[in-house]
């Protein structure tokens, strides 16, 4: 009885391995490949955005194992993606305005799928912010620039 069992779980487990990947997973697959290599496009962002969405359709009505692979995708994409985000906001202290808008976006992406980010990804938002604020309050009086800077702390809750 045991043997039968095991057998008839064994085959369960070979044919869920040999499931036809669903197509919404596979696109998501192009989008978030597309996405991390032109992240800090428009292009990119839109493929992170579409990569995302289709995920995020696979985890609600995908099948268990897609929704594993769906998670996986989602966990490993977010890391690399905003890791990218990172280095370059921590590399380039002279990132333009739109540059780091865009960014913020990229990283806003995330947040709209639900997706669980790294830890630092919540603080480099507020970096990215206070660098937006520093370049766009330049020539304001330094009250002004304070006062936003206080802003940002308070909405971050620090």
């Amino acid at each position: 009885m045991c043997a039968h069992i095991m057998r008839r779980y064994n085959r369960g487990v070979e044919d869920a391995g040999r499931m036809a990947e669903p197509e919404k997973l596979t696109a998501a697959r192009e989008h978030l490949s597309q996405a991390e290599s032109n992240y800090r496009s428009a292009e990119g962002l839109v493929h992170l955005e579409e990569g995302l969405a289709l995920l995020d359709e696979v985890l609600l009505d995908g099948a268990r194992g897609h929704r594993t692979v769906a998670r996986n995708l989602l966990t490993t994409y977010s890391a690399r993606i905003c890791e990218s985000v990172r280095k370059v906001v921590e590399g380039d202290r002279g990132l333009p305005g739109p540059d780091l808008e865009h960014l913020f976006k990229v990283l806003l992406a995330f947040d709209a799928a639900g997706s669980k980010v790294p830890d630092y990804v919540g603080s480099l938002k507020i970096a990215v912010v206070g660098r937006l604020i520093d370049l766009y309050y330049e020539g304001y009086p330094a009250e002004e620039k304070e006062k936003a800077l206080r802003q940002l702390t308070g909405i971050a809750g620090g």
